[in-house]
């Protein structure tokens, strides 16, 4: 039985530190754990997760390749804060995509899903109405995620991915405006509803509602 080099042992602890400070930072990134504009360290980063430095910097770079994170002046790192034209152009693509992995996803999720998914939407509630920002987009995000990632077509969820990863922290300006509403919650019952019925056609346009009605608020917030 051969056994790995020390060095060998290193690399795979560290790409799976790494690893796990890439999705800590890309989950914190999609459910507005981090805000626009917000600047970030390594050492920061480092030291609120318990790890070394080097892990968050590979995580940190991955995060700046997919665009969730920029570098200013070499050095600068920060969550970007999404202009009203780059904002629109995720929001045409969403309304496209989500109803479509939401339509699939009617006739795949599984009954024991859909009961956790009314614990998520009471979550939600509870969330708004005491005010809490992230605990709100955290439960939204969940119940949005777990409705198309049942639809069982990797490449189309990890497309969507990507965009809630873009548009994230800039949803925190929705608050307290638009979230200190039960829009979203709405919403989101009329998805359960045509969930349990199994009708594809209706988790759509509920998808698109829920995604519409926070657009109208968000567009005019980030209007310069």
């Amino acid at each position: 039985m051969t056994r790995s080099a020390p060095d060998d042992d290193a690399a795979v602890r560290a790409d799976t530190l790494a690893d796990q400070a890439y999705r800590r930072l890309h989950r914190a990134l999609m459910t507005g754990g981090l805000l626009p504009e917000q600047v970030l360290t390594v050492r920061g980063i480092a030291e609120s997760y318990g790890v070394s430095l080097t892990p968050v910097r590979e995580a940190m770079q991955r995060l700046v390749a997919e665009r969730a994170l920029t570098i200013e002046n070499a050095r600068t790192i920060r969550v970007p804060r999404l202009g009203v034209e780059t904002y629109r152009e995720i929001l045409r693509i969403r309304l496209a995509l989500e109803p479509m992995a939401a339509r699939d996803a009617a006739a795949r999720m599984g009954n024991a899903e859909m009961d956790r998914l009314d614990q998520v939407v009471a979550t939600h509630l509870a969330a708004i109405q005491a005010g809490k920002a992230h605990e709100t987009l955290s439960a939204n995000t969940d119940f949005h995620m777990s409705i198309y990632r049942a639809c069982e077509q990797p490449v189309l969820v990890g497309i969507i991915e990507s965009l809630y990863l873009r548009v994230g922290p800039t949803l925190n300006l929705l608050f307290p405006s638009y979230c200190g509403s039960l829009t979203g919650h709405e919403t989101h019952l009329e998805a359960i509803d045509a969930l349990r019925r199994r009708d594809g056609d209706a988790l759509a346009q509920a998808i698109r509602d829920d995604l519409t009605e926070g657009a109208k608020f968000l567009v005019r917030l980030l209007k310069p």
